[in-house]
């Protein structure tokens, strides 16, 4: 690998990184508080309730991809 790619690595492990600490430290945390103090019910509140998981998922995804590059 040269230089000019290693460098793009670092840049998208640090990106997904910020991304990871921002998502599961931040926007996780207001988004279930959110739910939980909103007044939904029924369907609404079943398709909302699983926004944390696909924050989560979209995470996991993005580190995946990254891992397949590096390699």
């Amino acid at each position: 690998m040269n230089k000019k790619a290693q460098g793009g690595l670092v840049t998208a492990f640090i990106s997904i990184l910020v991304a990871v600490i921002v998502g599961v430290g931040v926007a996780i945390p207001v988004i279930k508080d959110t739910i939980t103090n909103a007044s939904l019910t029924g369907t609404t509140k079943t398709i909302v309730d699983l926004l944390p998981l696909m924050i989560g998922l979209v995470l996991f995804v993005a580190i995946a991809g990254l891992i397949t590059i590096s390699r």
